[in-house]
């Protein structure tokens, strides 16, 4: 595991803390599985003894949901918790970051918003039609998103793994 979280609270294991481990949960379509998956995890970490927990989650809107019921249900049995995510609140930040919220989720770190915007100078090579940035639908592509010298629009959601929920760092993994 390379995320930069864990590294440093097993760093800190027997220090400052004492790291219990990771509980890993489903992304589950349907409201009733998400509340159990939810119970689930809650009961782990009450089982295991934990004080408080780290929650994170990968993409988006339906993911949105089970990330904050994990969020209450941890808090609902005890557990102080903080949640790690990003957000999409639109290219002008001033959407709600996520399409779940809940007020006893009230300790939420965010690590950008996935729909903030980016200038790309044109390239003297382009591998593929750029046409189909626009033209497919692409997740942060447009009609009129290209530019007339090439150079292109583009939300940070387009870009293959660039959202990643943990942020950015110029450290290594090493580092942390």
């Amino acid at each position: 595991m390379n995320h930069p979280t864990i590294h440093r609270l097993m760093k800190e294991h027997g220090k400052t803390i004492n790291f219990l481990g990771v509980i890993m949960s489903t992304l589950n379509p349907k409201m009733e599985e998400k509340e159990r998956c939810a119970k689930m995890v809650a009961q782990m970490a009450v089982n295991l003894g934990a004080d408080g927990a780290i929650v994170c989650k990968e993409g988006y809107g339906n993911p949105d949901v089970d990330y904050i019921q994990t969020i209450v249900e941890l808090e609902k049995a005890g557990v102080k918790t903080v949640g790690i995510s990003d957000e999409c609140t639109g290219r002008d930040g001033a959407s709600q970051p996520l399409v779940a919220l809940d007020e006893r989720a009230d300790a939420l770190v965010t690590t950008g918003n996935v729909s903030e915007l980016y200038h790309l100078e044109p390239m003297p090579v382009v591998l593929g039609e750029l046409e189909a940035l626009a033209r497919d639908g692409n997740s942060g592509g447009w009609e009129g998103c290209i530019e007339e010298d090439g150079s292109v629009w583009m939300e940070n959601n387009g870009y293959f793994c660039s959202n990643h929920i943990s942020g950015f760092s110029k450290k290594t993994c090493a580092e942390f």
